[in-house]
């Protein structure tokens, strides 16, 4: 009875360890994570410079009295429109022992009245700014290009102005005038951009961001949903798949255009990266990746 029991427990123990083998040889008993893959691949990047500003009207000049005196009062208020020469305020000359007729402070442009706001009676002098006058028909930033990205720039280019008193509203311009000179203490040339506004939305003295198109480079690019970004350090990675799993690899990027992250460091072009399926996913777990459509060509 003994030999019987023993020769039935060496039978399952050899079935048992044939079945193991099977389930190793076909890959059985590991699960594999289904996720969407794209190819690292040379792609075009946007090349676009970016600058922060002050917005100022296209003509927009500071009036100054040509005598001093006590303010009299404004014949003008802020938002009128002015034409050359037209009389802005009235001084009081106020010289003991001598009469004046009041003295008239004229609009050296035509435009629009953007500040006229000293109180009647306010002692001035000739270097005292009475008013401020504007065309803002359309208007202009003064941006300061640096010397490496010089060479990028030129008249005409395309410009996008953005302010927070509009958020998500792009409002375009161009690169109207350019300095031929760079200054040797800051290595920057001076550049305007000029943005129509007809809509009278941008008012001078705002705050503006700008983004300068200057052409496109080829770079190596993955889409931007592989993109993820560690806790706490915030060290850009992503998965890569390597021999049938998921790997982790740091990277170090460059512009973020059109949806596609440039690769500086951390992949090679023809690498595949998990675009879809990272959702608790942990490196080295074993996935079966599924080739998004229409990726793998190059532009």
């Amino acid at each position: 009875m003994r030999r019987v029991y023993l020769g039935m427990l060496a039978l399952v123990l050899l079935l048992g360890g044939c079945v193991k083998k099977e389930k190793a040889e076909l890959g059985g008993g590991v699960e594999k994570i289904p996720v969407e893959v794209a190819e690292v691949r040379t792609g075009e990047i946007r090349d676009v410079l970016k600058f922060t500003g002050t917005i100022e009207g296209r003509d927009q000049v500071q009036v100054f009295p040509k005598v001093g005196g006590k303010l009299i009062k404004y014949l003008v208020k802020e938002g009128d429109v002015v034409k050359k020469d037209d009389v802005i305020a009235l001084i009081d000359r106020d010289i003991t022992g001598f009469k004046y007729e009041p003295h008239e402070v004229l609009s050296p442009i035509s435009g629009r009245v953007l500040k006229a706001d000293l109180d009647k009676g306010s002692l001035l002098t000739p270097q005292t700014p009475i008013a401020i006058v504007g065309d803002t028909s359309s208007v202009k930033v003064k941006i300061h290009i640096a010397e490496v990205d010089y060479p990028k720039v030129k008249i005409g280019d395309r410009a996008v102005l953005t302010v927070d008193a509009y958020p998500g509203r792009e409002f375009e311009g161009k690169v109207s005038k350019l300095d031929a000179y760079i200054d040797p203490i800051t290595r920057t040339a001076e550049a305007e951009v000029t943005v129509a506004n007809e809509e009278g939305l941008l008012i001078p003295g705002s705050f503006a961001r700008i983004f300068l198109f200057v052409g496109r480079y080829k770079a190596l690019v993955m889409p931007l949903d592989a993109l993820l970004r560690m806790p706490g350090t915030g060290s850009f990675y992503c998965f890569r798949v390597m021999d049938g799993k998921a790997k982790k690899a740091f990277l170090k990027i460059g512009a973020i255009r059109d949806n596609q992250v440039e690769i500086k460091e951390g992949l090679r072009k023809g690498d595949l990266v998990i675009i879809s399926g990272q959702s608790g996913l942990e490196d080295g777990v074993s996935v079966s990746p599924i080739l998004a459509k229409g990726n793998g060509d190059e532009r």
